[in-house]
């Protein structure tokens, strides 16, 4: 405790500062671009990515005060306190662009939608008279898999229908009243389980319309730029955006008051645990030098150079990939199945008329931000170890071998197949390892076997579990075993 006010010093006024800038550069960042030049972008950049971003930046910028941080052990470092000042500052992006949302756009109270004004910075109507007729509702249906290894199916029924001025003035279709109804239900169920739940699912949903009193809806929000709007959107042929989409407020739905007092909650929770985590490291004067410095040795591994250049490509390539189609407005968190056929997934149908590419781009795209963030860990720590036994050149032969004919094993398995992922690839790395652990003496590496084979086992009984692709996993296990014996016996 003799040195924790020191400790204070050098780490909460640069967090402080770091807290300001981002939050105020975050804010001005949306204030010009959405506010003032009335760029549309969607909702989940401003209040995800963008935070996202910025609090990375912040958190390396400040990292070298946190040098003064000393753990007894000197095989740990200071990550942990870097990680949790991180998600401090991030949390607290996310809430201030949530209160951008909510309290810097201007609510007005109309009569009816005859009264609206289709200006930019209006987000909330309070309408006194609603006038909805179904005659003139569309709707679409779509399913999209998810969950947290794609082991459920959610279904959502998108309504939207014109609002009028009264019973008498059917026309001029300006604005639109939208919402939407899901479900979720297990991926793993039949077909025919499937088809039941779905129409279950359609005519509850068709009934709850059918009896809904639209008359007592008073309070709508803006729907922002969103999926959810691009599928509005298409339904209403609003090309040119000029059609205003609104959906009802929910009763529980926070203002912007009760947004902003979060930030300070946030802030105040989030230093009191950094605070109080200080007490239990040392504190030692030290100069700072860049060959201890974490994030630098992250950054030198990402860039290719002589003796280590596919490893860094390979990753590259797959957050490249991943980043572009975020760009394109593909959901990075649950990306839709018809998304992903279209920028290059594996499928069976496509592939049997000729578009053969697909195995290559498969490998680079990946079904959620999990999935990437997962697999490109897993890729660098087994792939440092590949490296070290067969050079790059093999490596990148059971790398490129094991995902393709993974793929091509997939289908051989599985009618109708859709699959992304380098999952069959880093299997086939790791069956390398398992492989020149049982071909070169297996009794000195008995860490190795126990660890390659028992991962391997808890990824097949997962995947029975959430429904992943065993057929995948297994034989690329298998085939990057038997290239790696064929290496080995070939060299020697």
């Amino acid at each position: 405790m003799k040195d924790y006010f020191k400790k204070v010093k050098s780490i909460l006024p640069v967090l402080l500062l770091a807290i300001f800038v981002s939050t105020i550069s975050c804010l001005l960042i949306r204030y010009i671009l959405e506010y003032k030049l009335e760029i549309d972008i969607k909702l989940i950049s401003w209040e995800f990515f963008i935070p996202f971003v910025i609090s990375v930046v912040s958190v390396i910028l400040i990292r070298k005060k946190f040098i003064v941080l000393q753990f007894k052990d000197n095989t740990k470092d200071n990550f942990f306190y870097i990680f949790l000042c991180w998600i401090l500052i991030f949390g607290l992006l996310v809430n201030s662009q949530m209160f951008f949302t909510k309290y810097l756009y201007k609510s007005v109270t109309i009569n009816n939608v005859s009264e609206i004004k289709f200006e930019h910075d209006i987000s909330n109507y309070n309408i006194q008279k609603v006038y909805i007729n179904e005659r003139y509702a569309r709707g679409d249906f779509e399913t999209k898999v998810v969950g947290k290894n794609g082991d459920k199916l959610n279904m959502k029924i998108f309504f939207i229908a014109p609002m009028f001025k009264d019973s008498l003035t059917l026309q001029n279709y300006k604005v639109w009243y939208s919402e939407t109804k899901d479900t979720t239900i297990s991926y793993s169920l039949s077909n025919q389980k499937k088809e039941i739940a779905f129409k279950k699912f359609y005519n509850n949903t068709v009934k709850y319309f059918k009896n809904k009193d639209f008359s007592n809806l008073h309070s709508f929000e803006k729907v922002f730029e969103s999926d959810e709007k691009e599928k509005f959107d298409k339904l209403i042929g609003n090309q040119d955006k000029s059609a205003l989409i609104l959906k009802p407020i929910l009763k529980n739905s926070n203002n912007g008051t009760s947004v902003f007092f979060w930030y300070f909650k946030i802030l105040g929770i989030g230093l009191l645990i950094i605070l109080f985590s200080l007490i239990f490291i040392s504190y030692k004067e030290v100069e700072y030098k860049k060959k201890n410095d974490e994030f630098l040795s992250i950054v030198n591994f990402l860039i290719p150079r002589k003796e280590n250049y596919f490893l860094p490509i390979i990753i590259n390539l797959n957050i490249a990939y991943y980043v572009l189609l975020a760009l394109f407005g593909i959901d990075i968190f649950s990306p839709r199945t018809e998304d992903l056929v279209r920028f290059g997934a594996i499928n069976s149908v496509k592939i049997a008329n000729g578009e053969i590419w697909r195995f290559v781009t498969a490998m680079f795209m990946h079904g959620g931000l999990q999935h990437i963030v997962y697999n490109m860990i897993i890729l660098a720590f087994a792939g440092l170890f590949a490296k070290e036994i067969f050079g790059e050149k093999k490596l990148a032969m059971i790398y490129f071998i094991s995902g393709l004919l993974s793929f091509l094993v997939t289908l051989l398995f599985h009618n109708g197949y859709i699959g992304v992922g380098a999952s069959g690839a880093i299997f086939g790395i790791i069956g390398s390892l398992f492989g020149a652990g049982l071909v070169d003496g297996h009794k000195e590496n008995k860490t190795v076997i126990f660890i390659t084979f028992g991962y391997l086992l808890i990824n097949v009984l997962f995947g029975f579990i959430t429904n992943s692709d065993n057929v995948a996993h297994v034989s690329g296990f298998l085939i990057g075993a038997l290239i790696s014996w064929i290496f080995i016996l070939f060299k020697r």
